[in-house]
């Protein structure tokens, strides 16, 4: 990732503003508080601007739901483009007066009268019931830089304040996927916490034995499981595992037994505060690294028990806040990657489910999710999260195994690279040849899980039709999209290029059928010349050794893929590439 400065992630946040606007009339000042929804909670409804004139000092208001209640949220929004701008005082005096026409009930009608128009009134009156019951959060968002001295004042006003650096933080937090924020856990009973020396420890971290009953409540408030975005795999089912059986009946059967039988749970925090008069420990936006199986493994079993216990590792890793905010950036990074490296795993963990948080994974997910798709870095996250996803327009895009597999195809020519080098899925995500595929800019790795699509769906069409594509089943398919790449790269499709990310996705519109045979027959097209070419190689192979070659032999052999792929493209191929992009090309202009 390159060098990020803390005027750089400005710059980045009024781009994204910018973005926003485009989807919406408000001015910039207006979807800056919009822009804050979408980053900072998950899946916001009902978002309401009522920022103008006699808008009460209420700018924005919407809802999220935790699967039991509705909260609602309200905002006071400052915007500025000129960056490390100071917040004057006047904002810090508006602050007070927000949250007094909320808190000060005898005032409201006044203050309705005098600051809120007319049509605005009645949503004002229920948030105002709402508010009294609890179910309202207030809060301020300004990206002008803190005034100290000034927020001094209303630091103890139950009013959520944001300034520059708390956002420029979440755009961090966005950037390497843990967003939106968690809220605080709190761990009861916990009667020590043991430390090493501040000498002894790059990071602060802290040893507790928590009550496991704690992690259950939190996490029957926390539907999307916001607590393990950044771990690197998602929950592994009871049925699919024997270990997390046995955590599971270690903790109804021997609740008791639970501390000295577990390995315990790894966790991040921004801050921790222990009480010792309450013995509450309670962390600042919590994060599980490790210990996601034995959480998951326990959280539905009935009547649980508050004796069982799990020794928890708390790694308190402050945000990036400053100057040389770049350098605190990376810091992080290698320590949170270091703790999903070297953590104790119960269950064997995969070369994929390391490079799942990285970098590289997590641009792609950040791309495939500003085109309205989910590309799934962590083996079976589109299972679990599927209908919250559908309900915000998000479809299935791709998964961090196939994509890469189908990018090692894309580099048909390339040394190391290749479709039979593909289907080693262990050593893609190992040393230069991993560093080769990341390499890959996003917008081409969108392309080659588009270009797989269509070819995805001709094949299976096909092998209904015909039995002899029949009977590959599935050994061909990282061949057939080597040899399709090619046919198009030499028919001049400009890979890489956003105009034919544009040409892909409109094909799916009304004229889809007709776009579909230009494809259909490009995809026969390569099967033929695969099925043609093995028979050859297989006839060969007999005179030579008197055994004929099988389907999973040939298609994993990086010496036949890579005779297959460089050889001449029969003038079918070449043809029908040329039909599917002159398809593309109109399906724009059209």
């Amino acid at each position: 990732m390159p060098k990020q400065e803390k005027s750089d992630l400005f710059e980045f946040m009024l781009s994204r503003v910018k973005e926003t606007q485009k989807n919406h009339l408000d001015a910039e000042p207006q979807v800056f508080g919009r822009w804050f929804a979408d980053l900072f909670f998950m899946s916001p409804r009902d978002i309401f601007v009522s920022d103008g004139s006699k808008d009460g000092q209420i700018d924005l208001f919407f809802t999220t739901h935790n699967g039991k209640s509705v909260l609602h949220h309200v905002l006071n929004t400052k915007f500025t483009k000129e960056y490390n701008k100071i917040a004057p005082p006047a904002f810090y005096q508006e602050i007070k007066y927000f949250w007094q026409a909320f808190e000060n009930r005898e005032a409201r009608s006044a203050y309705l009268q005098k600051a809120v128009k007319q049509e605005l009134r009645p949503r004002y009156n229920q948030l105002f019931e709402r508010y009294d019951n609890g179910a309202v959060e207030l809060m301020f968002v300004t990206n002008h830089r803190c005034n100290d001295a000034h927020f001094e004042q209303v630091r103890n006003i139950p009013v959520k304040v944001f300034h520059l650096d708390d956002l420029i933080q979440c755009l961090v937090d966005d950037i390497d996927g843990a967003m939106p924020r968690t809220p605080p856990i709190s761990l009861h009973g916990v009667h020590a916490v043991l430390s090493p020396d501040k000498a002894d420890t790059e990071v602060s971290t802290s040893i507790v034995f928590a009550r496991l009953i704690d992690f259950i409540q939190y996490m029957a408030g926390d539907p999307f499981d916001l607590l393990f975005n950044r771990n690197v795999r998602v929950a592994i089912s009871i049925s699919r595992s024997m270990v997390n059986r046995g955590i599971r009946d270690t903790f109804k059967a021997s609740p008791k037994e639970f501390a000295f039988s577990n390995n315990g749970i790894t966790m991040l925090c921004e801050k921790q505060h222990w009480d010792p008069g309450q013995k509450i420990l309670t962390l600042e936006n919590p994060r599980v690294v490790n210990g996601s199986q034995t959480l998951h493994s326990i959280r539905d079993v009935p009547n649980p028990s508050p004796n069982a216990r799990v020794m928890v590792r708390v790694i308190e890793i402050e945000p990036p806040r400053g100057d040389a905010i770049d350098e605190k950036i990376q810091r992080r990074k290698e320590v949170i990657n270091k703790i999903a490296v070297r953590s104790n795993q119960q269950n064997p963990i995969k070369s994929w489910d390391l490079a799942a948080n990285d970098d590289f994974q997590l641009e792609l997910f950040r791309f495939f999710r500003s085109k309205g798709y989910f590309y799934e870095r962590r083996d079976r996250e589109w299972r679990q999260r599927s209908r919250e996803l559908r309900n915000v327009n998000i479809t299935y895009g791709d998964s961090i195994k196939r994509l890469t597999q189908l990018i090692a195809s894309f580099y048909w020519s390339k040394p190391k690279l290749g479709p039979a080098v593909a289907k080693n899925v262990a050593i893609l995500f190992e040393g230069s040849v991993y560093e080769a595929i990341q390499e890959t800019p996003p917008e081409l790795a969108f392309q080659i899980s588009l270009l797989d699509w269509n070819l995805w769906e001709c094949g299976g069409e096909l092998a209904n039709e015909k039995a002899y594509i029949r009977k590959l089943k599935s050994y061909d398919r990282f061949a057939v999209f080597s040899l399709a790449v090619r046919a198009l790269q030499e028919a001049g499709a400009y890979f890489g290029s956003p105009v034919f990310t544009e040409q892909l996705q409109s094909q799916n519109k009304e004229e889809w059928a007709t776009y579909y045979r230009c494809w259909k027959k490009l995809t026969k097209a390569c099967i033929d010349h695969t099925i043609d070419t093995f028979k050859k190689e297989s006839a060969r192979e007999a005179r030579k050794t008197g055994d004929e070659l099988t389907y999973a032999n040939y298609f994993k052999s990086q010496w036949y893929m890579t005779r297959l792929v460089e050889a001449p493209l029969g003038g079918e191929i070449k043809r029908s590439a040329r039909a599917v992009l002159k398809g593309l090309s109109s399906s724009v202009s059209d």
